[in-house]
């Protein structure tokens, strides 16, 4: 049974924030599998700090900056949670970038200068840190795609491990639709998911993405009814959570590092990381071991 909880750390993050300001609502079971979702249902869990026109804006995207890193460190040294999935409130994983917004920050901001680019910084962290940051989190996660993702919502669910995608979803990266560079991380994680073809076509024409072409371009890892999703997913989660801790991390981190590995540069890196695992190796061959030789009950 998923029960809601509250980090003391993650509150005081969002302590002079905005009511409006998009945040997760976050839910742990026993089995270990942590459930983030999005909270914003009205909007379609579209990103926005909430200020509300003509307001002062302290502190702008750097607010959300705080949130996003006391949420992942909580969630990653958390002994109580394995595996993390990722969602949306309502009919939308997310449609990004809150437009209305972000437009009335751009028309209150000097003619000069962006709100989004502090001053004499060439890079502003701004959203963008919140992928990195799911990344470096060291739990598995999954991505439960139950509707639109758009923008930074696309690029949410392309930072996750694994993509459980709903029949009734469809991803979008309308940056260039709008004007925008994808500045949030999609022209590196897509080209590690799909490759530089798809890659290329996705952004540069910002098209609709069907769950069903996300599927056959390697991109989504099962498409599954709608109201299948939710129980799909968490079973999944679950048998991820079930197996050793430190061998699924350290398997987690094989496999993102040996992206821009050797062949046998990968091999080294993955003895090196068994060492690590050495207790739950032992535990592990001795349980299969004894249940292959255990008598089976008539």
């Amino acid at each position: 049974m998923l029960r809601e909880i509250r980090y003391p750390s993650v509150e005081a993050a969002v302590a002079d924030a905005p009511e409006g300001m998009t945040r997760f609502r976050i839910e742990v079971e026993d089995s270990g599998v942590a459930l983030l979702t999005l909270d914003r249902p009205e909007r379609l869990n579209a990103f926005s700090m909430g200020y509300a026109a003509g307001e002062p804006r302290p502190g702008g995207w750097s607010l959300f900056d705080r949130y996003m890193r006391a949420l992942t460190q909580e969630l990653k040294h958390d002994p109580a949670v394995e595996v993390v999935v990722v969602t949306g409130a309502g009919r939308a994983f997310s449609a990004g970038a809150d437009i209305k917004d972000w437009a009335e920050m751009e028309a209150a901001a000097a003619p000069t200068a962006s709100p989004f680019i502090k001053d004499n910084l060439l890079f502003d962290e701004h959203t963008a840190m919140m992928h990195v940051w799911f990344k470096q989190m060291v739990k598995p996660t999954i991505a439960m795609v139950n509707g639109p993702a758009v923008g930074m919502g696309a690029d949410l669910a392309s930072v996750a491990d694994i993509r459980m995608v709903s029949d009734r979803a469809f991803f979008q990266w309308a940056y260039v639709l709008n004007g925008l560079v994808p500045s949030d991380g999609a022209p590196w994680l897509l080209q590690k998911l799909v490759g530089q073809a798809k890659t290329f076509e996705w952004l540069m024409t910002g098209a609709r993405v069907s769950a069903q072409e996300a599927l056959a371009a390697g991109y989504a890892n099962h498409v599954v009814p709608h109201d299948d999703l939710f129980d799909r997913t968490m079973a999944m989660a679950r048998q991820i959570a079930s197996l050793p801790a430190r061998t699924v991390q350290a398997t987690r981190f094989a496999i993102n590092a040996s992206a821009d590995l050797s062949l046998q540069d990968s091999i080294a890196l993955t003895y090196v990381t068994g060492y690590a695992t050495q207790a739950d190796i032992r535990e592990r061959i001795m349980q299969r071991a004894e249940a292959v030789t255990s008598p089976k009950a008539d």
